[in-house]
Parts: C-alpha cells; structure tokens; sequence
C-alpha cells in the first residue's frame, strides 16, 4: 500500500482505519519522513490551570470540581504570576494557561495577567485559552468572540492551545461534554486564525467515539487548516476514563488498546499530510517510554515538559513532568534526532 497522492477522503480514510496496521505505519512513516525528517521536537513549558471550578461538569472530566468543595481552588493574578516565576526559574519558554469555566471569570482578569507577564518577561510565550474558554468569556461578558480574542492579543495572547474540541462529532459531544459543539471550537479557531494567532489542533480519543467520528475530526480540521493555516500541531490526547463519570456511569470501562493509539496516531498523519505537518504525540496521557514508541507511527513531536500540568493528572498519577533531557533520551530510543523548539515550531536547539 503506498501513501495515497491526495488527501483521503473520508471514505478512504475510513478504509485506511481498517487496513493492516503495518501497512498503515509504513505510510505514516513515509509522510512523516517526507516532511519533517527525523527530528523529534518538543517545548520547555509551564501548565497555569487559573480554576478547577467549571460550570460544564462534563462527564469525561476527572478536574472538575464544585463551587464549595473542599479542593476547589480560583487563583487570583498575583497567584498566576508566581508560578510564571517558578516557569521561568525552570527555563521554561511558554506558559500553558487553561481553567475551568465560571461566571466571575472576565476578560479583565486575563488582561490584568497577560500584561504583567509580558512586562516582567518579555520573551515568555504566553500559549492560553481554549476556544470552550474564549467562547464562553464572549457569552458571560456579553462581548463577541472576536472582541475577545482582539483585546486578549492586545494584551499579550501569543496563541492559543487546542484543547476542549474532543471529538468534532456532537453525537459524541452529546455523551461525554453535553454543553459543547462543535462548530463553536471551529468558529472560534476560525476567528482566532483571522486575527493572527496561530493555534494548536487536538483530539481527545478512546472514549465513546467509533472510528466513524474519529475520522470526521481529523477531515474537519483539515478542511479549517485549508481555509486558514493557522493551526501549529494537531496533537493527539488518550482519555483517560479513571475518576471520570464516563467511567463511573459504565460507559467507559478501560483505556483504548495499543492498536487503537497506533491506528489514531497513523491516520492523523495521513488525513493532514499537506496541511499540518507536526504530528504531536502528549506523552502526559502515554507515558514517556510508550509515547516514543507511539513516534514510530508517524509521530514527530511530545508536546512539551508539562511542569506543573494538572488536568491528564487528575484522572491518572503518572511519571510527572519531564525534563528535556528526558524527552531527548526517549526520542533517541525510538531513533530519532530531539530538538528543542519554541511553541511556533522554530528549533532553539538540538539535544
């Protein structure tokens, strides 16, 4: 089976999904090698998570918590600007902040915090805000997304992460996060891309999906990136069912299986060769030694350090947070060349 000279559609690709797997690796990797070579990348970044209180309460969440309940937590900006600190004294280059949703949240309070950062560190790259978290601010402050996303940039918004997309199918939303849909996530990207920020592209799988709505995902953002090329990475997210209502309630018993990470990681590859060329594989939801081998199917980054990362942690304790030495040695070990990267895919230095 060779590498197919025009995107799949979605029928071809759903095809592919059912092909033998080793057929499917040799094309990934084809691509893979074809447009970004063997280099492995990855960024020294810090997770700012302002809020674990959220309104949604979504069934696939383990993070979520109540207003009033023992562990829940709202940090004001002088909180979020001290471990901006503890970033920067780790040597991190980005600062990853997302949250909850509340009612008390405002633009305001993004602003007051972004402007600091970027008084105090100028080169610090400040990645923050959903597009669950932007459209949600527009509703609650009775602005327009745009409005948003303009004053965000204005004070200091460099780009946007690609969290809460899910599964762009909302048979599947319905289940695991009632209050989303999907063409909210793409409006907003949307908007964000006009404006000049550049966004990541994810997909959180191994849930309730089939690889019907799997395969929907990926032709969906394909068809934005066409339109706007502004998405950076599409990085693929393994769910996590433990401590989650999706679990509890039996509708999730287990993780996906190995073959179903190795088949999701190929086909993200095929479907968006041509249109994203940064594969990203979160080893926060893998683990460190099994993300590495998940590189070999097509895969070209691990996303970053993760320090501080609180959300994945919530379903799962796992290894913590990794240094780029550790990530350099786990891309050695799947014989890849690691280099350390900025969050706009520039490479700072090869390790």
């Amino acid at each position: 089976m060779r590498a197919p000279r025009d995107p799949p559609s979605y029928s071809e690709a759903l095809d592919l999904w059912h092909a033998d797997l080793h057929e499917l690796q040799l094309m990934a990797e084809e691509l893979r090698r074809k447009t970004v070579g063997d280099v492995v990348t990855f960024v020294a970044n810090y997770n700012i998570n302002y809020t674990n209180v959220c309104s949604y309460r979504c069934p696939l969440c383990a993070f979520y918590r109540l207003k009033g309940d023992p562990d829940a937590y709202f940090l004001s900006v002088e909180d979020m600007l001290k471990q901006a600190a503890e970033a920067v004294s780790l040597g991190a280059t980005e600062i990853h902040v997302v949250g909850g949703l509340v009612p008390e949240l405002t633009v305001e309070y993004f602003e007051s915090f972004f402007r600091e950062v970027k008084k105090r560190w100028p080169s610090l790259t400040i990645k923050a805000l959903t597009a669950t978290e932007v459209s949600y601010l527009a509703r609650i402050n009775r602005m327009s997304v745009r409005e948003v996303l303009g004053r965000l940039k204005e004070a200091g918004l460099d780009a946007m992460p690609g969290g809460g997309a899910e599964v762009l199918d909302d048979g599947v939303l319905k289940v695991i996060a009632p209050p989303k849909r999907a063409e909210d996530w793409l409006y907003v990207m949307e908007v964000a891309h006009s404006l000049g920020i550049r966004t990541n592209a994810t997909m959180l799988y191994g849930h309730v999906e089939g690889p019907e709505s799997l395969v929907k995902h990926l032709i969906r953002i394909r068809e934005l990136q066409e339109r706007t090329g502004g998405f950076l990475t599409f990085i693929l997210l393994k769910f996590k069912p433990w401590n989650t209502e999706l679990h509890e309630k039996g509708l999730v018993d287990d993780e996906a299986p190995a073959t179903y990470d190795a088949k999701a990681v190929a086909l993200s590859r095929i479907v968006l060769s041509g249109f994203i060329d940064n594969i990203s594989v979160y080893w926060v939801g893998y683990g460190k030694k099994y993300a590495s081998a998940l590189l070999s199917f097509g895969g070209s980054d691990l996303v970053g350090t993760a320090f501080s990362e609180k959300i994945f942690r919530s379903a799962k304790p796992h290894e913590g947070y990794a240094t780029l030495d550790e990530l350099a040695h786990y891309a050695r070990t799947s014989g890849r060349v690691p280099a350390q990267r900025d969050t706009f895919f520039n490479i700072l230095r090869y390790l």
